[in-house]
């Protein structure tokens, strides 16, 4: 099974491993807030506080990048991703619940263990057999709606309907992995506050199981697909043969690329670039070249379609050139 038939798919899977491994202020920011939150309400024995601290938790990102950067064999970006995980649950999260805690219990000393903070601290294996089965669901749904999904990411939001929104879908699957991991991070600053050695291993044990379960299901989910580092290397390598082949026959202000891959051995180049002149009958000769070079370096049958617009001081024209893979074909169209 493969995802085909999308524009730069395999390198926007890269891309969004990349961007969810670095860390930002908005991520300190957003852990610190949750964990507080997840801590209030895990002393106050209140469901919906912490329901409240998983909806703006923020670790969809890092989950995706371990399981992207695992397949695509990145394992810089692996390294990063599980040291950006790591960190926001234990460093920043469990930390903050435990000053919280400490703070609390000097201003109002009843504070006590509760039943929120006991079913994770001191869970029976019913408790354990759920919770895995909610992360490894979690990590599922995080990586399956990538690969089932990907045309959404080709359309603007505004255009989309409010339930395929992939904003809103990514939104509602981060709740669903926070479940997993920031209240047993809160229960594990909680425990150390307590001086609760064993309260405190258990609700470790117990995070530790989450993110596994996280990380590995959604590898598993993203090969059963077929994303492995193969079609990423081919759409790289026809991206930089079409800038290379560009380059070397006209000077481009800049240059924009799409690939989509129908499968190893046929594609779909579009291409748009700004020049300092537009000529039908130079985009059309660069697109054959084109077509040619990456046949040539790829053995990837394809048709090009380049999209030119001068950025001459006296004019401003628009070029679509489509060469097939049969150059009898060729046409060109007035954008």
């Amino acid at each position: 099974m493969k995802v085909w038939g999308f524009g730069n798919f395999y390198s926007n899977l890269e891309r969004a491993s990349q961007e969810g491994s670095g860390f930002s202020l908005s991520y300190f920011a957003l852990v610190l807030a949750s964990a507080l939150l997840a801590t209030l309400g895990l002393l106050a024995d209140s469901v919906a506080v912490i329901i409240g601290s998983m909806c703006i938790a923020p670790f969809l990102g890092p989950s995706r990048a371990v399981s992207i950067g695992a397949i695509y064999k990145k394992w810089k970006i692996v390294a990063k991703a599980l040291i950006k995980q790591l960190c926001g649950l234990l460093v920043i999260g469990s930390t903050v619940a435990f000053l919280a805690n400490v703070a609390l219990i000097r201003l109002s000393p009843e504070i006590t263990v509760t039943p929120e903070i006991l079913a994770r601290t001191l869970p029976t294996p019913k408790d354990v057999y759920f919770a895995t089965f909610i992360a490894v669901l979690s990590g599922f749904v995080a990586s399956f709606v990538l690969v089932a999904t990907p045309k959404m990411s080709l359309k603007p939001y505004h255009e989309l309907p409010l339930v395929h929104n992939p904003r809103l879908l990514d939104a509602t699957i981060g709740v669903e992995i926070a479940i997993s991991l920031i209240p047993p991070a809160s229960v594990v600053g909680i425990a150390l506050a307590f001086g609760a050695p064993d309260m405190f291993l258990h609700a470790l044990a117990l995070l530790m199981i989450n993110v596994v379960g996280l990380d590995i299901t959604g590898m598993i989910v993203l090969r059963l697909w077929g994303v492995t580092s193969k079609p990423l290397q081919l759409e790289k390598t026809i991206n930089k043969t079409i800038k290379e082949t560009i380059n070397a026959q006209v000077e481009a202000d800049a240059i924009s690329t799409k690939v989509i891959l129908h499968s190893y051995e046929k594609a779909d180049i579009h291409v748009t670039l700004r020049a300092f002149e537009a000529h039908d009958h130079t985009y059309r000769l660069l697109a054959e070249r084109t077509s040619e070079e990456v046949k040539r370096k790829t053995g990837v049958s394809n048709s090009v379609r380049i999209i030119v617009t001068s950025v001459s001081m006296h004019e401003s024209s628009d070029y679509a050139i489509l060469v097939p893979d049969v150059p009898e074909y060729a046409s060109i169209e007035e954008a």
